[in-house]
């Protein structure tokens, strides 16, 4: 290499170190400008974690998870009382077609509860019965039922009613009857027992001929009834029946613990338990609640019946007033001594009940 080469050669060295230096220097001003914005920014994160802008944060959240819309509030529908109920149940029965195979009012019955009972209605018809039902759910005042219109022999099934509408209107002292507390009361009380247990014909016309019909005549008013006592007996419609239950019920169930005559109406209420040849009270357990009165005539007089009428609770309701439970039947037909009829009968009622 000759001299001149080689100064060349240092020249081209020195202009490539220099620039070396330069992109060195450029790229550590960088460096340090990138680290210094990273630390601002940092600093600026850290701020936006603690305290969010509003804008910043609906953005992150919408970012992190789906929106979400708020639960509806739940609305919450009281339990009528009895108070409630008890003109519903009227107003109900009032409401029903009382000609008609079956016929609902305040409830739509589903395709099962329709079937069940028609089968029991066709079960009396097949073998040559009339048979009419009015059933009465005590939680609303909805009403089911069968040719409910059509009168028939109540037989003794109109003895509980009756006797009811006594204490109900003050006919009778209720407390002093449940307690025998002078010897008239204490008449009374083997009279109205007799009658209620054991279904005694000669004990209701006792106090059918004391009382008289006015009693329950009084008792029925407001009620939309429009058949009722005829004599001892006489025949009621299967909704008219129906009412005189719910009146039962209203009286019976409907007062508190302090009220009065709350030991009579007790008393009164547990004579109608177990009662002979109630088909109400054959399908039903010890814990619940059945105060029923069964009627029947085997063509006295060319009189039929077989009949049975009553209220069923369930097992451990309380305060019957405030919450009303369990349902009121009335089964009116003509099928003598036909106690598998009935209480199949008695059974569908309860069945479509319990699924209402």
């Amino acid at each position: 290499m000759t001299d001149a080469q080689l100064d060349n050669a240092i020249v081209r060295h020195a202009q490539s170190a220099s620039r070396w230096k330069t992109v060195c220097f450029s790229a550590l001003l960088v460096a340090a400008l990138s680290a210094a914005s990273m630390g601002v920014a940092a600093h600026q994160t850290s701020a936006s974690a603690a305290a969010p802008a509003a804008s910043a944060t609906a953005t992150m959240q919408s970012q992190a998870q789906p929106t979400v819309s708020p639960s509806p509030t739940p609305t919450i529908t009281p339990t009528p009382t009895l108070a409630q109920v008890v003109p519903a149940a009227f107003a109900n029965l009032n409401q029903l077609d009382g000609s008609s195979t079956l016929a609902s009012a305040g409830v739509e019955l589903n395709e099962m509860q329709r079937s069940q009972l028609m089968e029991r209605i066709e079960d009396f018809r097949a073998q040559g019965y009339q048979a009419s039902f009015v059933v009465v759910d005590m939680r609303t005042g909805a009403a089911i039922a069968s040719y409910g219109g059509m009168p028939m022999y109540t037989a003794s099934s109109i003895k509980a009613p009756y006797i009811v509408s006594l204490a109900q209107t003050g006919a009778v002292d209720i407390n002093a009857v449940a307690t025998s507390a002078t010897a008239d009361a204490a008449g009374l009380n083997q009279l109205i027992t007799q009658t209620l247990q054991v279904s005694d014909n000669d004990t209701y016309e006792a106090l059918y001929k004391r009382f008289g019909a006015a009693p329950t005549m009084q008792w029925l008013a407001g009620t939309g009834a429009t058949t009722g006592l005829n004599g001892y007996y006489g025949d009621v419609t299967a909704i008219d029946l129906a009412r005189m239950w719910v009146n039962s019920y209203d009286y019976l169930f409907g007062a508190s613990a302090d009220a009065a005559d709350a030991q009579g109406r007790t008393w009164l209420a547990q004579q109608m338990r177990s009662s002979l040849n109630s088909s109400i009270a054959a399908v039903h357990g010890e814990g619940e609640i059945v105060a029923s009165k069964a009627g029947w005539i085997y063509g006295e007089g060319n009189l039929y019946a077989y009949n049975d009428a009553g209220i069923v609770i369930p097992a451990g309701s309380m305060q019957l007033s405030e919450k009303p439970q369990g349902y009121v039947l009335a089964m009116l037909t003509n099928a003598c001594a036909r106690d598998d009829l009935l209480t199949a009968l008695a059974q569908t009622v309860d069945d479509a009940m319990r699924a209402a």
